[in-house]
C-alpha cells in the first residue's frame, strides 16, 4: 500500500514538472510537485511495513534529518527554476538555427516549379505569404491543408512590430482586438485552401503612398510595421485589416488583399513601412446585409454531396442571414466545440467533417474553415484570411509585440456598403498571465539590430526574482536552525537506542564476539551474524540467538530483558568451554 502511494506520487510529480496542468505557473508546479514528495516519502517512512531482511535505519529520525530533507527539496526547485528560466531560451535559439539551415532558398524553387506545373497562375503561389520563420500556419506552397492529427507547439518567438504612430492610436488598439492580415484564401478544395484566381497587377504609389478606397466615417489609425524579409521569395505585406493607404513604392497585388512588397532596397534583412487603417469587425455592426459576392468562389461549398448537405442542414438551424442568426453561429461553436492544439482525428473523413460533426475539437483554421462554410451555406459570402491577432503592447517604446504563437486565421464575412469584414469564432484561448498589455517593468523584445540578427524575445524576469528572493530566504531560515539543531547535545536516550541496535553493540552481540574469538574464531568486520554462525561450530542455542537477534533488528520486535539473559549467560558459559 504505501510502496504504491510512493509510486503514485512519484508519477504525479513527473507529469507536473512536465508542464501539467499548463494554466499553472511554473513555480507553482515546482512547488506542489516537490511537497507532494516529500509528503509521500513521509508517508511510506511512517507506515507499518512487514517483516522483513532490509536493513532500516539505526534510528528514528531527528528534526535534523527533516530539516536536511527540506533543505534537498529546496535545492532541487531551484535547480529546476534555474533550468527552466535558461534553458528553454538557449533551446529555442538552436531550433530557429537548425530550422533555417533546412529551409534553403531551394525549397522555395522546387514549391514554384510544382505550382507551375499544376497550371496555377502567380497569385496563387502561397509560399509568397510564408515568412522564413517559426510560424505554425503558414507551410506549404499554394495551399493551407487542414491537419488531422498533429501537435502544433508554436514559438514565443517575435515575428510582426507595430508602432502606432500617435498615443491616440495606440489607445484605440488597446480597446479592441487587433488582427494583422498577411493573404486571404477562397477557394475550399481537396481538404485544403486555394487562393483566388487573379490575374496579377501592379499598384504604383502617388505622393509616395498607395492609396485605397474605403467607405466609412470610423476613426482611422496609422502605423509602422516591422517584419523580416522572407528569404528565397517574396515577401507579403502585413497590414490592418480595411487598409487605406501604405507607404510603399509599388504593390504586386496576386489576390484580393494579398500584396506582394517591392524588393527590399534599402535594408538587407528587415521591412519597415507606414500604413493607415481603418480597425473595423462583426462586434462594429449594427446590422448584417449580405452584399453580392465579388466572385462565385466566395459561395462555394464543398464538392462532397454528402458533406455539403449536412452543413446546409446545421446552417439552416441558424435561420436568415441576420447578425442575430450570426450570434447565434458563433455562440454555437463557443458553447459546443473546443479549442486544441492537438489533433487525432479519424485518417478517413475530411477534416471539416470530422470537426464539424465528430471530435468537435480543432485549432483557428477549424473554427475559420467551419465558420467560412455555414455563413456561405446562410446566404453570406466569405472567405477566410490569416495573419495574426492579439500582440502585446509596450508603453515605453509604444508598440506592439506579435510573436509564433499569436499566429492566427479568422474568418471574413462581406457586407453590403461595408466590404469584408472579420467575423472571429474561434475561442479566447490566452494564456493566463499574458495579458495584451505588458507589465510596467517587463522589457520590450524588439532590438535595435532587427534587420541584423535572429530575435528572441527577452523573458520577463520578476517572477523569477520574487520566487529567488523568498526561496533563498527560506534556504538562509533553514540552515541557521540546521545549525542550532546540530550544536544541541544529543539526549542520552538516543545514544542508547544506536547501542542496542547496531551490531556492536555492548550486550549479547558483543558476548557473542567475545566467545567466537575465544574458540579462535573472530568476527570480521562487516559480517553478519548469520554468515558467521555458517562459518564456524555453531552452539547449540545459535538458533534462538540468530531468530532473537534479526527480530530485534528487522522485525520491529521490542527487546526482551529476560531473554537477553538468558543468551548472555548461554554465551558465558560457550566462552568458558573454550578454555
Amino acid at each position: 500500500m504505501r510502496s504504491g502511494l510512493l509510486i503514485l506520487a512519484i508519477i504525479t510529480g513527473y507529469i507536473l514538472l512536465r508542464g501539467w496542468p499548463e494554466q499553472w505557473h511554473t513555480i507553482l508546479r515546482i512547488f506542489v510537485a516537490a511537497s507532494l514528495l516529500v509528503v509521500a516519502f513521509f508517508f511510506w517512512g511512517h507506515c507499518d511495513r512487514p517483516t522483513s531482511t532490509l536493513a532500516k535505519s539505526a534510528r528514528k529520525p531527528r528534526a535534523f534529518d527533516y530539516l536536511s530533507i527540506s533543505l534537498a527539496v529546496l535545492l532541487l526547485e531551484c535547480f529546476f527554476l534555474l533550468f527552466l528560466s535558461v534553458v528553454p531560451e538557449k533551446s529555442e535559439r538552436f531550433a530557429i538555427s537548425i530550422d533555417e539551415i533546412l529551409r534553403s532558398s531551394s525549397n522555395y524553387e522546387k514549391g514554384k516549379s510544382r505550382i507551375e506545373s499544376q497550371g496555377m497562375n502567380e497569385g496563387s503561389n502561397g509560399e509568397d505569404g510564408s515568412l522564413v520563420t517559426s510560424n505554425w500556419l503558414f507551410s506549404g506552397p499554394g495551399r493551407r491543408s487542414l491537419n488531422k492529427n498533429k501537435k502544433v507547439r508554436p514559438s514565443n518567438r517575435p515575428e510582426v512590430y507595430l508602432f502606432p504612430s500617435t498615443p491616440n492610436d495606440a489607445r484605440i488598439l488597446l480597446g479592441r482586438e487587433r488582427f494583422l492580415r498577411n493573404f486571404t484564401l477562397a477557394t475550399y478544395r481537396e481538404e485544403s485552401w486555394l487562393p483566388l484566381s487573379l490575374i496579377p497587377k501592379t499598384l504604383l504609389a502617388k505622393n509616395k503612398a498607395i492609396n485605397f478606397e474605403i467607405n466609412s466615417n470610423r476613426p482611422k489609425i496609422s502605423y509602422e510595421i516591422s517584419h523580416q524579409v522572407k528569404r528565397g521569395g517574396p515577401t507579403l505585406a502585413i497590414t490592418i485589416p480595411n487598409l487605406i493607404s501604405i507607404k510603399q513604392p509599388s504593390l504586386r497585388e496576386t489576390s484580393p488583399d494579398t500584396f506582394r512588397l517591392s524588393p527590399n532596397t534599402i535594408r538587407d534583412k528587415e521591412y519597415r513601412y507606414e500604413a493607415t487603417s481603418i480597425p473595423f469587425d462583426f462586434n462594429d455592426t449594427l446590422k448584417i446585409i449580405p452584399g453580392t459576392p465579388p466572385a462565385p468562389e466566395y459561395m462555394e461549398l464543398p464538392d462532397n454531396p454528402k458533406l455539403q448537405g449536412k452543413i446546409k442542414t446545421l446552417a439552416a438551424t441558424f435561420g436568415a442571414p441576420t447578425r442575430e442568426s450570426l450570434l447565434s453561429l458563433r455562440r454555437y461553436l463557443h458553447e459546443n466545440y473546443r479549442y486544441s492544439l492537438d489533433l487525432a482525428m479519424p485518417s478517413e473523413a475530411e477534416p471539416i467533417d470530422s470537426f464539424l460533426f465528430e471530435t468537435k475539437t480543432g485549432y483557428c483554421t477549424h473554427f475559420a474553415t467551419a465558420t467560412v462554410l455555414l455563413a456561405r451555406a446562410m446566404g453570406i459570402p466569405a472567405r477566410i484570411a490569416f495573419g495574426w491577432s492579439g500582440g502585446r503592447y509596450f508603453s515605453a517604446p509604444n508598440l506592439f509585440v506579435f510573436r509564433a504563437r499569436e499566429a492566427h486565421a479568422w474568418a471574413e464575412i462581406y457586407l453590403k456598403d461595408r466590404g469584408w469584414v472579420i467575423f472571429e469564432t474561434t475561442p479566447a484561448v490566452r494564456e493566463e498571465g499574458s495579458p495584451s498589455l505588458a507589465g510596467i517593468n517587463e522589457i520590450s523584445a524588439y532590438p535595435a539590430n532587427f534587420g541584423d540578427d535572429e530575435v528572441i524575445p527577452k523573458q520577463d524576469t520578476t517572477p523569477l526574482l520574487k520566487a529567488s528572493f523568498w526561496i533563498g530566504s527560506t534556504l538562509f531560515i533553514l540552515l541557521i536552525g540546521a545549525l542550532i539543531i546540530k550544536r544541541s547535545p544529543t539526549p542520552a536516550s538516543e545514544h542508547n537506542l544506536v547501542s542496542e541496535v547496531l551490531p556492536n553493540s555492548p550486550n549479547y552481540l558483543s558476548a557473542f564476539r567475545r566467545a567466537s574469538q575465544a574458540h579462535g574464531n573472530p568476527m570480521p568486520s562487516g559480517r553478519t551474524l548469520r554468515a558467521h554462525l555458517e562459518s564456524i561450530a555453531a552452539p547449540d542455542f545459535a538458533t534462538d540467538l540468530l531468530q532473537y537477534h534479526y527480530a530485534v533488528l528487522y522485525g520491529d520486535q521490542p527487546r526482551n530483558r529476560l531473554i537477553e539473559k538468558k543468551l548472555l549467560h548461554q554465551l558465558r558459559k560457550w566462552e568458558k568451554e573454550a578454555t
